[in-house]
């Protein structure tokens, strides 16, 4: 099981609940008043930099943590991306360089690379479930009873998976001419 919160969940505590649970997760840190300029530094000291284009540089890397858990301490990762422009997409050079991060708590060993892909893929899961809700209408289950709404619920996925599956179908190339 994989956990995935978003920076209103970064605190020790959570942290400390999902070590002593042997959870994995990954969360996305709150910068709180935290400065770009001093990610920088460190993703040009511990990251990997990739140019992706001309005038934009980005930068993958963990760093060690230690979390004191009652009278054990227990390692987790800081994994950092940070991004350095220097000209824009369409060609214009800037005056001064513009800097972005992001950073998660995990406990995966994985690249880091990794961990921001599996935290981004969040957001195709909440697409979904949104679907479910407003496509289907099953915002609301109409029961008070479990086994009645989880019939609905499991209802609601089938149609939706085989609405899913007839739009994909339909999308396929035609070999046979009109």
């Amino acid at each position: 099981m994989l956990i995935r919160l978003d920076s209103g969940n970064d605190s020790r505590d959570n942290l400390i609940i999902f070590l002593e649970e042997h959870a994995s997760f990954i969360i996305k840190r709150n910068p709180r008043k935290e400065k770009a300029e001093d990610w920088l530094y460190i993703a040009r000291k511990y990251g990997i930099c990739c140019e992706e284009r001309e005038g934009k540089k980005v930068y993958l890397g963990s760093i060690p943590e230690t979390i004191q858990i009652k009278d054990q301490e227990r390692s987790i990762r800081k994994v950092f991306k940070v991004t350095e422009r220097t000209i824009s997409r369409d060609g214009q050079i800037f005056l001064i360089p513009e800097y972005e991060f992001e950073t998660y708590w995990t406990d995966l060993e994985v690249p880091p690379h990794v961990v921001i892909s599996l935290y981004h893929n969040h957001g195709t899961c909440e697409q979904f479930h949104s679907e479910i809700k407003s496509e289907l209408d099953l915002e609301r289950l109409p029961s008070g009873k479990y086994e009645t709404n989880g019939l609905v619920l499991h209802f609601g996925v089938f149609a939706y998976n085989l609405l899913r599956l007839i739009g994909q179908e339909s999308l396929k190339k035609q070999d046979t001419p009109l």
